[in-house]
């Protein structure tokens, strides 16, 4: 049963504001939005779900993926951007396959909800 996700996003508010609801989901949340911080996080915890940004200072949510992946290859990734064309973006840097989704912002919080639930 999935329980435990970590947000990862440079908008501070926002992964505050997506940590508040999954929590009052009833899902445990970290969130953070130092992209070393989630790295520590990452390495030293495990999640049944990531969410990351995929454009952040220091680490692209794409580092990230890849550090999760290594560490877990079957653990589920969500992709959070708000950049246009992210799938061929993704698709460029060879990753598409490991992401899970892929959510454009603004995101509707119930469709990424109802992704999350499909994921139990």
């Amino acid at each position: 049963m999935l329980k435990k996700i970590i947000i990862v996003d440079d908008d501070a508010e926002l992964a505050e504001e997506m940590a508040e609801i999954l929590r009052d989901e009833g899902f445990i949340v970290e969130n953070t939005s130092d992209t070393l911080h989630a790295e520590k996080l990452i390495s030293s915890h495990s999640y049944d779900l990531y969410l990351l940004d995929y454009k952040m200072s220091h680490l692209s949510g794409v580092d990230l993926l890849k550090k999760i992946k290594f560490k877990d290859p079957e653990s589920k990734v969500f992709i959070i951007s708000g950049r246009p064309a992210i799938e061929k973006l993704l698709e460029e840097e060879k990753v598409n396959e490991l992401v899970s989704a892929v959510f454009k912002k603004p995101f509707d919080i119930e469709t990424l909800l109802q992704r999350i639930k499909s994921l139990e």
